[in-house]
């Protein structure tokens, strides 16, 4: 039960993983004039949405490990 759920995490972080480049932002075409003042901006966004593909990408990897060392020792 406990190595389907961990496989489950994976697949989910793999799944959004492929979001992340479906939805590209790139901070060189946000224009500027369009943000309102007290909002995030765009560089902030794009440094953001760089560390969720490396929360995905680390939990993908990692949920991919222990379900092959789990499948492994049965």
């Amino acid at each position: 039960m406990r190595n389907n759920s961990i496989a489950m995490l994976a697949t989910i972080a793999g799944i959004g993983i492929l979001a992340w480049f479906v939805g590209f932002f790139d901070p060189e075409t946000c224009t500027p004039s369009a943000q309102v003042e007290g909002w995030t901006s765009c560089a902030d966004i794009a440094n953001q949405r760089t560390v969720a593909l490396y929360v995905l990408v680390g939990v993908t990897v990692i949920g991919i490990l222990i379900t092959t060392v789990l499948k492994r020792k049965k």
